[in-house]
């Protein structure tokens, strides 16, 4: 018999936090990301997840609490480690899977949908063009 595990939803930073020191334990070592999060392992993780914190409690709750550029942040990093499609592509598998191990709901589905929608839009942004492999994984 098998049985199936509730996942509740996001509800508060706490959640986030969890989500967040999940999925970067996977994307820094990750084959593909690990090169792009170099500055990320060199601050520590522990440093760099309050401010991701803020960004996506922001994003999901509107607490207001980020108040960066975060396409700015993301070509700060496209400069030292170019970023390509395949990256982005990656980053959304994981962040994905991430959330639907630890988390079901509308919060949940919100996070989701913004990280698909950043995904595309820094995509296009820092690359200049579309990627048909991008749009097919989003289904666009």
């Amino acid at each position: 018999m098998m049985t199936t595990m509730l996942r509740s939803d996001i509800t508060d930073r706490d959640d986030i936090y969890d989500l967040l020191s999940r999925f970067y334990g996977q994307a820094l070592v990750d084959d593909l990301l690990a090169e792009p999060f170099t500055e990320v392992r060199a601050m520590g993780l522990e440093q760099h997840l309050p401010v991701m914190c803020d960004f996506w409690e922001t994003m999901l709750f509107r607490a207001g609490l980020y108040r960066r550029s975060a396409l700015e942040v993301h070509r700060e990093v496209h400069l030292k480690h170019p970023l390509g499609t395949e990256h982005f592509v990656r980053w959304l598998t994981l962040w994905l899977a991430t959330i639907d191990e630890m988390f079901a709901g509308p919060v949940a589905e919100q996070a989701k949908l913004h990280g698909r929608r950043s995904a595309w839009a820094f995509h296009r942004r820092l690359v200049g063009h579309d990627a048909p492999e991008l749009d097919a994984f989003l289904g666009r």
